[in-house]
């Protein structure tokens, strides 16, 4: 999750990399198939010729679930105001079917980069990684994400062992900061290589969708991933499409599997460009369900 330098702000001009945007379905597999939960009664089982094969439905109560989840620890990242906190419901827990990742208001000392360090918020980041791993397919998180200025929360991967000479991967399936547009209503979906990192790419493959009602209903955060193309979905609506365009590692590291991460960031190198505002905490993003689906032919 890191700041966007470079846009392409070309928003629904752009070609979808697989025939069909609405109807993007994917071909995945599981790092631990012993983690794989039966479908549930109410999930769709299947977007033509892709099935689901594997879901977190959060139906039960507490700590997220550790066959699936762990914590980052901390100080993370991007010189966010927040550490994460780990195992502790004030920040991460399930409750009524959903996972509540929450940020608080919360001043305090604690380490960053190995020096003391003043905090001003707490919050949580769960991941998959080393418990469940996704290459290629559709993966859907199912949330509700707080707004407001100073407020960073985020859908995203990376890989789980860098396969491929510790070249930069990672995907962004939504990420949302206050911006400058109007109604502070906009996420981002985002590409990042190595290629891009370094300069190398005219563009950092990003793109944006806005909508009123991201903390008020639930959305459909989807990203489509197969050994040609990366297509990012918001309930449905193409939001971002990255091709293949050569083989090198450095524009092209993902095919390898990789770990989801779930988090509420507090501001930091973006998300605190223009400030914070206390009094949108608590700030708490809703996960209903992650669900992911394989090409039937694939299936082992």
């Amino acid at each position: 999750m890191k700041k966007i330098m470079n846009t392409d702000l070309t928003a629904k001009k752009f070609a979808m990399c697989t025939l069909g945007a609405l109807m993007l379905f994917p071909c995945t597999g599981c790092e631990r198939e012993e983690n794989v939960s039966a479908p549930p009664p109410d999930a769709p089982a299947s977007y033509g010729d892709y099935d689901l094969v594997w879901s977190e439905e959060f139906d039960y109560e507490g700590l997220p679930s550790d066959d699936v989840w762990v914590y980052e620890e901390g100080y993370m990242r991007n010189n966010e105001q927040q550490d994460y906190k780990v195992a502790n419901t004030k920040y991460s827990r399930v409750e009524d079917g959903r996972l509540i990742i929450e940020a608080f208001e919360d001043a305090h000392t604690g380490e960053k980069n190995g020096t003391v360090y003043e905090f001003t918020h707490s919050s949580a980041s769960v991941t998959t990684k080393g418990k469940v791993g996704f290459q290629y397919g559709r993966l859907d998180v199912s949330a509700r994400i707080p707004r407001g200025r100073g407020i960073w929360p985020a859908i995203w991967m990376r890989p789980v062992d860098n396969l491929f000479g510790g070249v930069y991967a990672e995907l962004d399936i939504m990420e949302y900061v206050w911006g400058d547009n109007l109604n502070h209503d906009m996420i981002w979906a985002t590409v990042h290589n190595q290629d891009s990192r370094d300069g190398k790419e005219s563009q950092q493959r990003t793109n944006t969708i806005a909508s009123p009602s991201l903390d008020t209903e639930f959305h459909t955060y989807s990203v489509v991933w197969t050994e040609t193309c990366v297509d990012f979905l918001f309930d449905d609506e193409p939001v971002l499409s990255f091709p293949k365009q050569n083989s090198t590692y450095e524009h092209w590291p993902f095919d390898q599997p990789f770990f989801l991460i779930l988090n509420v960031a507090v501001g930091g190198s973006w998300g605190g460009e223009w400030g914070i505002d206390n009094s949108i905490f608590p700030a708490r993003m809703e996960v209903d369900y992650v669900r992911y689906y394989k090409k039937t032919e694939q299936k082992s």
